[in-house]
């Protein structure tokens, strides 16, 4: 029976995504470079698990995008940018070709 019990808790712990990012304005909060866009995010599911997001770079950078990036648990990338979702709220992001990075939060609306 406890078996049983174990079996199920996994099945319905793993059938659920750890973390589910909210669409919305994210900020850099600590970076390595100061000219790191603010990011608005937007993540598409299928059932409970993110399969992508679409991102627009706004800010002192004006509108680029959206650009649509695949994901993999709670990772989405192509082969020069990498977000590493730690929250339904935080990431961290890397632009893999020039060494950027930072950790992003999601802005709240004032």
């Amino acid at each position: 029976m406890k078996t049983i019990l174990i079996f199920l808790i996994f099945t319905v712990t793993s059938a659920f995504p750890s973390v589910q990012p909210l669409k919305g304005l994210y900020e850099c909060k600590n970076g390595n470079e100061e000219s790191i866009c603010d990011q608005i995010v937007k993540p598409f599911y299928v059932g409970y698990e993110l399969t992508a997001i679409s991102v627009e770079y706004v800010g002192w950078c004006g509108s680029m995008g959206p650009y649509l990036y695949a994901c993999e648990n709670e990772v989405c990338e192509d082969p020069g940018l990498k977000f590493k979702f730690k929250s339904s709220t935080k990431y961290h992001w890397e632009n893999k070709q020039y060494g950027f990075r930072c950790d992003f939060e999601k802005k709240n609306k004032s």
